[in-house]
């Protein structure tokens, strides 16, 4: 006796289909925390996930602490590079501030200085996260027609990088506040 056909079956087994799951998958595995291999926002590595062309934050544990962390960056950009050299800041963030420096020394306010040269710091602070141990380094493939370059940083333990990226901005700043205070420049 014949088997009756289910017209189901043949959805079941579509070579189409089954390279479309492919693709997908492709597709997602970019986003995948080298950690754990799970999809990037349903593990709690993802340290930062930076757009450097719109020079943002899309994702991370950096978000609790955006602010603490923008601020110290722009008040360290926005000092004297000479100083940032002493301080041993490094010299991305010397490049930066010489950058900012320069649009102060024509006139802007540092605030606008900062603002002119936003795109600048947020790539400096994405070299600082590169260059922090225990943290792997990702690249975003963008879908076809965006424009977007998003780097994304991973980590064993997100939020102690954070912290440590903070705590070494903290001591930057003050090291250039005492020596503004020890010349008499604050």
């Amino acid at each position: 006796m014949p088997i009756p056909r289910n017209p189901e079956d043949e959805f079941l087994d579509d070579p189409a289909k089954d390279d479309e799951e492919d693709e997908e998958e492709e597709g997602v595995a970019g986003g995948r925390c080298p950690i754990c291999e799970m999809l990037a926002g349903e593990c709690d590595h993802l340290v930062a996930s930076i757009d450097l062309t719109y020079a943002e934050f899309v994702a991370g544990a950096v978000f609790a602490h955006e602010r603490v962390i923008l601020d110290l960056l722009e008040r360290l950009v926005a000092s004297d590079p000479d100083a940032l050299k002493a301080a041993g800041a490094g010299p991305v963030l010397e490049q930066v501030a010489t950058l900012i420096r320069s649009e102060m020394d024509d006139g802007a306010t540092a605030g606008d200085a900062v603002s002119i040269h936003y795109p600048q710091v947020m790539a400096a602070l994405s070299y600082i996260l590169q260059e922090e141990e225990d943290v792997t380094v990702t690249g975003t493939d963008t879908a076809s027609g965006d424009d977007s370059s998003v780097v994304n940083f991973w980590a064993q333990e997100p939020e102690w990088i954070v912290e440590r990226v903070i705590e070494r901005f903290q001591g930057l700043v003050e090291e250039i506040d005492e020596e503004n205070d020890r010349r008499g420049t604050g």
